[in-house]
């Protein structure tokens, strides 16, 4: 556990100036903060922006083609098999740098900047932007150190729960303990899982003060991840102590507290009858 931490901390340490350096112009917030006008011409180029934009979504897709060759090639001997998924780990971190490039190339070379308000009919769709301070990339690291223990917590009762005689019959098949965690545990107490994920989901939406004090408190209506924004349960808790009783400001507080409810209200909803679809499957195994 340690070494893989060790490495982790010394590899980011390490390899992180490099990166800041080829894609940024080794300076993030005067690249995020640069215009057509400031005369920084090293900030220029859009092309590193266009590779983090790009990069999630390309190493998905080669994940998902990496998992059906991976299928194809199955084998029972067990080293080539480890032999076979690291060479597809290593092969989908390539094929996904590689593909987020020429999505960046190809994006830049048509003179797109993610800066920039290149949604001609939106000003405020830009993805990045103007640097601040207290930015919504931070609350969502914020929010997930939040929410990850209370995720981990009912994923590993509904883990735990998983009755003993399958993974046992799993194994007596000949079944590798991956192969048992990944097609009897899994499906088994998927319900369990969505369930965690649904209540981490609630956890997030209904937070108040973590998003009033990290966020900025900014109300403002853009995609910018490097600005300040304001939620609704937060506009609510700062608002509504100042605003005047049976005014327009008021109503619209309550009206915007309705909203919450109804958000919570569907999603709580749509949660439990997917949950209730996946245990009812479960039950069939």
């Amino acid at each position: 556990m340690l070494l893989p931490l060790g490495a982790g901390i010394w590899a980011a340490l390490s390899v992180g100036p490099l990166l800041e350096r080829l894609l940024v112009a080794g300076d993030l917030e005067g690249w995020l903060s640069w215009s057509p006008g400031s005369g920084e011409e090293r900030f220029r180029s859009p092309l590193g922006g266009w590779f983090l934009l790009a990069l999630p979504a390309c190493a998905m897709l080669a994940a998902g083609l990496s998992s059906r060759w991976r299928a194809r090639l199955a084998s029972g001997d067990r080293a080539a098999a480890a032999l076979r998924d690291l060479a597809g780990l290593l092969g989908v971190g390539v094929a996904g740098a590689a593909l987020a490039f020429a999505a960046a190339a190809a994006a830049s070379l048509c003179g797109l900047d993610p800066r920039a308000d290149w949604i001609v009919w939106s000003t405020d769709l830009s993805p990045i932007g103007t640097y601040v301070q207290r930015n919504a990339l931070i609350v969502g690291f914020v929010m997930g150190f939040a929410i990850i223990p209370i995720i981990y917590t009912i994923a590993d009762d509904a883990l735990t729960a998983v009755p003993q005689h399958l993974r046992s019959a799993s194994l007596g098949a000949g079944a590798t303990p991956w192969q048992t965690a990944v097609r009897i545990v899994i499906p088994t107490a998927v319900s369990g899982l969505f369930s965690a994920l649904m209540v981490g989901l609630g956890r997030a939406v209904g937070e108040t003060m973590i998003v009033l004090m990290a966020l900025g408190n900014t109300p403002v209506m853009e995609w910018n991840l490097f600005n300040g924004a304001r939620t609704l349960s937060a506009n609510i808790a700062v608002e509504l102590p100042e605003a005047v009783r049976n005014s327009t400001h008021y109503r619209t507080l309550f009206l915007s507290a309705l909203v919450l409810f109804v958000i919570t209200f569907v999603i709580n909803t749509v949660a439990e009858t997917v949950r209730l679809r996946f245990r009812k499957r479960a039950y069939q195994l």
